[in-house]
C-alpha cells in the first residue's frame, strides 16, 4: 500500500493505553522557575482578588 492509495487514510498508529502520562523531574532550574512563577501567581491572585490553589501557594513557599 502506498501513501497515496485511499486505503492509507485508515492506517492509524496504534495509542498509547498507559494510564498517566510520566512526569520528568524538574531539574534545579526549572524548579527555581516554577517557585519564582508560583509566587507570581499568589501576588497576582491576591491584587485582583482571586482564589489561589493549594498546590501554587504550597509551591511558593519553597525556597529558591
Amino acid at each position: 500500500m502506498s501513501a497515496t492509495s485511499p486505503e492509507h487514510r485508515f492506517v492509524h498508529a496504534p495509542r498509547n493505553s498507559a494510564g498517566k502520562p510520566v512526569q520528568k523531574k524538574a531539574t534545579p532550574a526549572e524548579h527555581r522557575v516554577q517557585v519564582a512563577a508560583a509566587r507570581l501567581r499568589v501576588t497576582l491572585d491576591e491584587r485582583l482578588g482571586r482564589e489561589t490553589p493549594a498546590k501554587t501557594k504550597a509551591l511558593a513557599k519553597e525556597p529558591i
